[in-house]
């Protein structure tokens, strides 16, 4: 085997001395790529036989650097490093050369400590060569690296590189020249404590700490553009040396110990120049550099907010090292070290949480007793002097420092667990912890979008099925805008609840709540936050320190449920009492209700004063009333099942403000319905109130009768149908007719309430009972092109062979009668036979008239209610009274024996509306006159024609002439909207009533001037649909009318018998009529 290598070292040799005596006589950069290609095929025995060969002549080279060029000099340094890296260099000579060589090849000849200006390849590949140089000494030559000798040449390559991780531009350079120092220093990789030439690496680096501790600090607090991977190789560079320099091995061996342990073959005048370099590691200069440090730890320690997980492990990492190398000589930073691991405990990554956890957990284990009791109350004091300053940091500080001190607050809470009962025994604690949170969360009520109207409507209520959640309004602050800021106090608050007496901090809150009214708000927020915090049963996570190891079978259950619940009961009646739950939230509001100030009830008396609110205030109380909601669906989550106890107390206080007409109040009171279906197994809304329709209709009956004193009563009666389904109708029916009677008893002062309820009723019946729609559209299409006689003859919807059946056998019935074969007996027997049918299905039919559906009967009551309205002076009320009769023909559209006696009512009343002042009511009249064209047909023909037609021709005619003129702007008007419906439904009327020919033609002339290029598109385009309708009823009078206005072709006579016809629109190439005419006479002749 020895011969065999031998012969490779001989081939080896033989192929590289003619390369290697080229490079001597001219070194080129040729040469030396050449010899890089040729030292990959070479044998890692012949390498390390021949490397001091290899490397002699590339030493020649990098001797003389200024005469060789740097790309020249890279590739010597990188072919140089191809070779370091697989030998083992055990010649000190060769050593010492090599590193004298790459230090000063990148050392300023002007500036020795300081890299010179050369390229960052360059730099990097010396650097690279440089750890492949450390990286390859033996045994010896790393005994002999520390000696006093040479202690100035690593002095200087240690000033080369901190000047390169502390100036250079590029990541890589930075984040190798910091690995060279580690390699230096012997700190490099997995278990570096156990470096058998630590003790002499230590000797040699406490004379260079000052240094590389002040540079590295810098790079560890620099920009945050020079990347994570700086950032985290210059903590771990700082944390190992320190470590490395400070640790307990060194701290009391003496300065001659060490000499006598490191004796240097030089001479005795080098050793002594090299000695006085040494530093003495006395108890004083321990003492001395541990107060320096602990300054720079704490400037350090501030990266424990960095976004970056990765250099927050580090930091973590950074922790353990010092706190468990140096337990002794930095024990005055090992307060500010446990601070940091705490902060960190409740990290978001794992794998940081976790390292801090364990070391914290090993800290205990190794430095305090059993019960931890120093660790305990260093705990409980640093808790302490946070919350004392805190509020501060809050005001002044920004949010990243608010949201690290929260998270070292967290992480305290987490490690005292159930201790921190046994801190809030203290009142000094808890008054200060009570304080600071409160002051965290101080809300600002500057915003005006609190007071926006609500948006929660009937139509809406589709979604109600599956109680979607409304998007939770954000919560702003005043003093941070950091969502995670927020998050960080809603666990510490968690932690509260979790681990406190609740009882405790529910009755300490509630006191604040009573005694400091401009921290109401927090107080609440607090108090729900705290109440969902025992949710959470037991430690949630790996953050049961060893002191409480032994407690925790103890702790398995940290509240008691009927404590809860009694505790809950308590919050539940203070929120909804009168004092909290009825703040005004509007800036005027009256001190007594409108319905007071008239009252028949000689116990009212009328108060008059109406107060004046600021906008903060009302702004403030809305959002109380949103905090006691979001308290009491929390409420529900934490109980569960067992909420239905107290559900009686609350569900008709949030119903009312379900009824608020904030959108901000509605939403949050929806969601807390939603929150209370989750918690007590209800699938949706609907079941919730059916479940407890019992409660809800007795207690909203009991405040009808007393309107005066409950004026939202109807408002809870509104929502409760809005937000119900058709199983709720006959458990209401009562209520319904006690409202339509208090409508009659408050006609003027309580309209618009009562109608706004009824007006949801209808819209609900609506929802519930969509077969109404469909009869609706089969009504309409029946009723087209049918008259009266076929309308009442039951053989109009027989199949056509049975109509021709009973042809034949009536007229052979009639021609026997004629023909005298059939007697007088057989005659009455027929007849009698066809009267005794037709008796019997008219007493059914009176049968089936006096039982109605309990929907159509109610709102038949609605819409004989509306005859009182519907000429009222309030508009809105108008409004709403024709969007009754609009959703109450659709319900009564199959029961027309009902429908058509109160159109017949209504129409006095309703055809007013055609020329109400107010042009909204006049386009809601002709929305509730096209429905009724559709349930009602022929029933309204003459009506129609005699009432409505002129009105709607007059109005047509004349705005014409206004919109023609009119640009863009126009469309946002009340007659443009007004125009937009008429036209767009005018065609449809016509044939659902059948319109006469001279009627339509009117109609059909005064929506001719819309077909104009010159009209607002929207308008064109409804024109254009009211014309095609126009068609199918008189195609032939349409195609004259459109002739008229545009002819695009001349008709010739078929004779010339005939005379020739022009329209009054032939002769002109094109007019602003063409392109519509053009579209309706081709629609014409498809048909």
């Amino acid at each position: 085997m020895a011969q065999g290598r031998s012969q490779q070292t001989q081939q080896a040799f033989q192929v590289l001395q003619p390369l290697c005596v080229s490079l001597i006589k001219e070194p080129t950069l040729e040469n030396v790529q050449m010899l890089r290609r040729l030292l990959e095929g070479v044998a890692p025995d012949a390498r390390q036989q021949l490397y001091q060969y290899i490397l002699f002549p590339l030493r020649l080279i990098l001797r003389e650097p200024q005469k060789r060029s740097q790309e020249l000099c890279e590739q010597t340094v990188l072919c140089m490093c191809d070779v370091l890296k697989h030998c083992t260099v055990s010649e000190w000579d060769m050593f010492s050369d090599l590193f004298s060589v790459l230090s000063i090849l990148i050392s300023c000849r002007t500036n020795v400590g300081k890299v010179a200006e050369l390229s960052e390849e360059l730099k990097l590949a010396v650097v690279n060569c440089l750890i492949a140089l450390i990286q390859s000494a033996n045994e010896q030559i790393n005994r002999r690296l520390y000696q006093p000798s040479f202690l100035p040449a690593l002095g200087h390559l240690v000033s080369l590189l901190l000047s390169a991780a502390e100036q250079e531009k590029m990541r890589e350079l930075k984040v190798q020249a910091m690995e060279c120092l580690l390699q230096l220093a012997q700190c490099s990789g997995e278990g570096w404590q156990k470096n058998p030439y630590s003790s002499e690496a230590r000797v040699a680096f406490a004379s260079f700490l000052p240094g590389i501790a002040m540079a590295i600090c810098k790079v560890i607090l620099g920009d945050t553009k020079q990347g994570q991977n700086v950032t985290v190789k210059a903590i771990q560079l700082w944390s190992r040396l320190v470590s490395l320099v400070m640790s307990e091995d060194g701290k009391h061996k003496s300065q001659s110990d060490t000499r006598n342990t490191h004796q240097s073959p030089r001479p005795d005048t080098s050793r002594a120049n090299g000695e006085s370099l040494l530093i003495k590691r006395t108890s004083e200069w321990v003492e001395s550099t541990a107060k320096k440090l602990n300054i720079l730890i704490g400037q350090i320690v501030t990266m424990v907010t960095n976004p970056h997980w990765k250099v927050r492990m580090a930091m973590a990492q950074f922790a353990k090292d010092l706190i468990f190398e140096c337990k002794c000589s930095l024990t005055d930073s090992t307060p500010k070290l446990l601070e940091l691991l705490v902060s960190l405990v409740g990290d978001e990554y794992s794998q940081v949480a976790t390292l801090s956890q364990e070391t914290l957990k090993e800290f205990s284990q190794c430095h305090l007793d059993g019960e931890a009791k120093q660790l305990v109350e260093l705990l409980e004091d640093n808790l302490y002097s946070l919350m004392t300053v805190l509020p501060r940091l809050v005001r002044a500080a920004d949010d990243t420092k608010k949201l690290s001190t929260l998270n070292l607050v967290i992480g305290y809470l987490k490690l005292l667990g159930p201790r921190i009962t046994t801190l809030l025994y203290s009142a000094a604690h808890l008054k200060r912890l009570s304080l600071a949170l409160i002051q965290v969360v101080e809300f600002d009520t500057r915003d005006v979008k609190i007071l926006e109207d609500a948006h929660l409507n009937a139509d809406t209520t589709s979604r109600l099925e599956a109680f979607q959640y409304y998007k939770t309004r954000r919560k702003y602050f005043k003093h941070f805008t950091d969502e995670a800021v927020y998050e960080g106090f809603v666990k510490i608050c968690h932690l509260l609840g979790q681990y406190g007496n609740i009882t405790l901090l529910v009755n300490h809150f509630l006191d604040l709540f009573h005694t400091s009214s401009p921290h109401r708000k927090q107080v609440v927020l607090i108090l729900n936050e705290i109440v969902l915090g025992t949710l959470e049963t037991g430690l949630s996570d790996s953050t049961v320190a060893s002191w409480e190891s032994s407690r925790e079978s103890d702790n398995e259950h940290l509240h008691d449920s009927e404590e809860i619940e009694t505790t809950i009961r308590l919050l539940v009646q203070e929120y909804i009492s009168d004092d909290n739950w009825q703040l005004p939230t509007n800036i005027d509001q009256s001190e007594c209700s409108e319905s007071s100030q008239v009252s028949s009830n000689w116990m009212i008396t009328p108060r008059q004063q109406i107060e004046s609110f600021s906008l903060a205030t009302v702004n403030s109380n809305a959002l109380l009333i949103c905090l006691l909601l979001e308290g009491i669906g929390a409420f529900a989550q934490v109980l569960g099942a067992g909420f239905n106890a107290i559900l009686m107390e609350c569900l008709y206080p949030v119903l009312e403000k379900l009824a608020d007409e904030k959108a901000i109040i509605s939403q949050s009171a929806y969601n807390t319905l939603a929150d209370i279906c989750s918690g007590c197994a209800y699938s949706s809304i609907p079941d919730l109130l059916c479940d407890n329709a019992d409660y809800l209709v007795d207690t909203i009956s009991l405040k009808l009768r007393h309107l005066d004193f409950n004026p939202k009563a109807p408002l809870v009666l509104k929502v409760t149908l809005q937000h119900s389904n058709s199983n709720m109708l006959p458990l209401l029916e009562d209520t319904i007719n006690e409202i339509l009677i208090t409508l009659d008893q408050y006609y003027g002062d309580r309209a618009a309430a009562f109608m706004k309820v009824l007006h949801v009723l209808v819209i609900s019946i609506v929802r519930w009972f969509p077969t109404q729609q469909e009869c609706k559209t089969q009504s309409s299409s029946a009723s087209t092109g049918i008259s009266d006689n076929n309308s009442l003859n039951p053989s109009v919807n027989s199949h056509p062979s049975q109509d021709i059946k009973a042809f034949f056998l009536e007229y052979h019935r009639n021609k026997r009668i004629a023909a005298g074969d059939m007697d007088d007996a057989d005659i009455d027997d027929a007849g009698g036979n066809d009267d005794r049918v037709v008796r019997q299905d008219e007493e059914d039919d009176v049968n089936e008239k006096k039982v109605l559906p309990i929907h159509v009967q109610a709102v038949k009551q609605v819409l004989e209610r509306c005859l009182h309205f519907v000429s009222s002076k309030d508009p809105r009320l108008r409004l709403l009274v024709l969007d009754v009769i609009q959703n109450g023909v659709i319900v009564l559209a199959s029961t027309k024996d009902e429908l058509l006696p109160i159109i017949h009512k209504l129409w006095p009343g309703f055809v007013q509306r055609f020329s109400d002042s107010e042009l909204l009511v006049t386009c809601k009249a002709c929305e509730t006159l096209f429905v009724m064209g559709e349930t009602c047909c022929d029933f309204i023909r003459r009506r129609v024609a005699k009432d409505v037609w002129p009105k709607t021709i007059k109005f047509l005619t004349t705005q014409a002439k206004i919109s023609i003129k009119t640009g863009p702007s126009y469309k946002h008007t009340a007659a443009h909207k007004l125009q937009k419906t008429i036209l767009g439904g005018i065609g449809r009327l016509c044939k659902q009533v059948d319109i006469g020919e001279s009627e339509l033609c009117d109609m059909l002339t005064a929506c001719l001037p819309y077909l104009s290029a010159r009209q607002p598109e929207v308008l064109q385009k409804a024109a254009v649909e009211s014309v095609c309708a126009f068609m199918s009823v008189e195609p032939d009078s349409v195609w004259l009318a459109l002739n008229d206005l545009y002819c695009p072709s001349s008709l010739s006579p078929p004779h010339q018998v005939f005379p020739e016809i022009k329209f009054a629109g032939s002769g002109s190439e094109g007019n602003e009529y063409s392109t519509n005419v053009k579209m309706l006479l081709a629609d014409i002749d498809k048909t």
